[in-house]
């Protein structure tokens, strides 16, 4: 990947040294940890002189950026020599996707003696050396949904969908994060478990590293009597920690209840790092999902007859539709639903926005009010207000116009928007000279 700062150009001389780590964390941010290694540093001229110069040797500089472990865990992983030959170094990430990768092959994850007596002992060997027993292992190939490491925006991999939500949540928002790692070592003085591994780290508006753990009901769907215990270990542990956060897995999955969640450590940010052109009309705690669900999407629009995605009723197999062949895409429903904003945000999505299917009645004009608001975070009629009041900031024309249609289905088929606000329990602060 080139990198797009153009070195030449900066005077780094002039810079002082909060502007050297400043300019080093967006080298990180933009090229990952292997920016950040000596020879990258030495390679951009004079750039190491000055770093130098500020007391800010490549170790130093590390510390500062609280980037120390994540440095130690990428030079682990890089290639060496070993006598004629070229080896990579065991890595807990590397051990997990061998470990997936036999579980694809045997339907499970075998015992380590299997591992053993089928030419894999450096499996087990690595695990045992890097501190982690055979029950960590188990849990993280448990834990990974449908057997594939989440990657989320930024290409981290991560161990379950609720993390890559959380990551995109914050990568949008420009908010530094990085892996989960060990507890201090004092947690084994105080838990049952000698070893733990928090789910992720973020930089908080004060400088400060926030310790996430991301909250299960019944982790793999087993053993959930030891995961309480576990759990519990945990939260006793981070008692005095004024940095932690305990999420629910499921609100990772809310944008809303996430800002809420983050407020403290992050405060309120707007999202504003889109790569992709769609991604302004999706949750970025969605895009994971997201992505694979649109190519499913498009796919079975390239099959149908006229090329159109199909509505609700089809995918249910009700109606008109109730006999046609093929089985019912109930799921797939709820899924659009949930990841994309309903079916005709997914229009919007795979550029089918001029196909509508919607028969006005009370109902699917509820309905369609719900999932503005879910989307946007305001009503049509807020949208309305802020439209013609702050022209046309931050709303695109099109979400207006379709302000606009929601609060007319509204009026004449649900009984106005204060009667559906009460109905959904959507809280909105009444202006005197604001109209339904």
């Amino acid at each position: 990947m080139t990198d797009p700062i153009n070195h030449e150009s900066i005077e780094y001389s002039r810079m002082s040294r909060e502007q050297l780590i400043a300019h080093c964390r967006n080298l990180y941010a933009e090229r990952g940890i292997a920016a950040l290694s000596y020879p990258a540093l030495k390679a951009i001229p004079k750039l190491y002189l000055h770093l130098y110069d500020n007391d800010l040797s490549q170790k130093t500089l590390l510390k500062e950026l609280g980037l120390e472990i994540e440095y130690k865990e990428y030079r682990v992983g890089q290639p060496f020599k070993y006598g004629e030959t070229t080896r990579v170094r065991w890595t807990w990430m590397r051990l997990v996707e061998r470990a997936m990768a036999v579980k694809e092959k045997e339907g499970r994850l075998p015992p380590a003696q299997w591992f053993q007596k089928n030419g894999e002992t450096a499996v087990v060997n690595a695990l045992y050396s890097l501190g982690y027993t055979w029950d960590q292992l188990q849990e993280a190939t448990g834990d990974f949904s449908n057997s594939n490491f989440v990657q989320s925006r930024n290409g981290m991999r991560w161990l379950s969908h609720p993390e890559a939500s959380l990551s995109n949540f914050l990568y949008a928002r420009g908010i530094e994060h990085k892996k989960g790692q060990r507890y201090d070592a004092a947690f084994a003085t105080t838990a049952t478990s000698k070893y733990a591994i928090y789910d992720l780290h973020f930089l908080g508006r004060s400088g400060d590293w926030f310790d996430v753990e991301i909250w299960g009901d019944r982790p793999n769907g087993h053993n959930e009597a030891k995961y309480a215990k576990v759990r519990k270990d945990k939260e006793a542990f981070n008692q005095i920690n004024p940095n932690f956060l305990g999420i629910h897995f499921s609100d990772c999955y809310d944008e809303r209840k996430l800002e809420l969640i983050l407020q403290p450590g992050i405060g309120i940010v707007n999202p504003f790092k889109f790569d992709k052109p769609t991604d302004h009309l999706i949750y970025s705690t969605h895009w994971s999902n997201a992505d694979e669900l649109l190519e499913f999407c498009r796919d079975l629009a390239s099959k149908m007859p006229n090329g159109e995605f199909p509505a609700e009723d089809w995918l249910r197999k009700r109606g008109r539709w109730k006999d046609r062949d093929g089985e019912a895409l109930n799921t797939l429903s709820v899924y659009i639903k949930l990841w994309l904003g309903g079916t005709r945000n997914l229009r919007k999505l795979i550029g089918q926005s001029n196909v509508s299917t919607i028969k006005w009645d009370k109902a699917s004009a509820i309905e369609a009010y719900k999932a503005f608001y879910d989307r946007h975070g305001f009503t049509p009629h807020q949208v309305r207000q802020m439209y013609r009041t702050k022209k046309g900031q931050p709303f695109e024309e099109s979400i207006a116009k379709e302000s606009v249609n929601l609060s007319y289905a509204i009026a004449k088929y649900a009984g106005g928007a204060t009667e559906v606000n009460r109905l959904l329990g959507i809280p909105v602060k009444r202006r005197t000279s604001a109209k339904d």
